[in-house]
């Protein structure tokens, strides 16, 4: 983890000395919703949840064909309810998200699409108030995508992001309750972000 930190820093000092550069800090605000791999009795999905991120963009313009790359480095926090008809079960997670925007103007719009990595650091479960860690029941790094649209205001960058896996990724199952059932790696998510130019 300290490599790709240090490795996205040194990308930003590289790219630093363009006038096409422009690096902020950023805070998302996510609603996702995590789904079964399969219908269990007495099991259900919870609803969606609300999670946020905060970190860094960066966007690098290409001068010849008109297109931008947005880089951003996110520390992300998510909770989500899987509701039983024995225990209801809380599930959170913390992640390293690095999603690469690569986008366009039309008019006063930005329209962007890329690949998302994700790290995960953490991941516990909560049944009645006991924790447990089942971080090991899912895979450590998940690639995904984002597509959506944005709008620069000022020193203010704003997108509106719809983000889904590349690939369907189940974690192992736990069980709970008598109940044995496994969430998706990846969750279905709209990323509302917002970002400030520093220059």
């Amino acid at each position: 983890m300290k490599k790709l930190i240090l490795t996205f820093a040194l990308v930003l000092i590289g790219f630093s000395a363009s006038a096409q550069f422009t690096l902020g800090p950023r805070v998302t605000l996510i609603s996702s919703n995590l789904n079964l791999r399969e219908e269990i009795a007495n099991v259900q999905e919870g609803d969606a949840e609300f999670g946020f991120q905060y970190g860094l963009f960066a966007r690098f313009k290409v001068p010849v064909i008109g297109l931008y790359v947005q880089p951003e480095l996110l520390f992300s926090s998510t909770e989500s309810t899987i509701t039983s008809s024995a225990q209801n079960v809380d599930l959170s997670f913390n992640r390293v998200d690095v999603p690469i925007m690569i986008g366009g103007k039309v008019g006063p719009l930005r329209i962007n699409a890329g690949p998302s990595l994700s790290f995960l650091t953490s991941a516990e479960s909560d049944v009645s108030g006991t924790v447990t860690d089942i971080k090991d029941n899912y895979s450590s790094t998940t690639v995904g995508f984002q597509a959506g649209i944005g709008i620069d205001l000022l020193k203010f960058v704003i997108d509106l992001k719809y983000e889904g896996s590349l690939g369907e990724k189940f974690g192992d199952a736990i069980t709970v309750g008598g109940n044995s059932f496994a969430t998706d790696e990846r969750p279905s998510q709209i990323v509302l972000g917002i970002g400030f130019k520093l220059f």
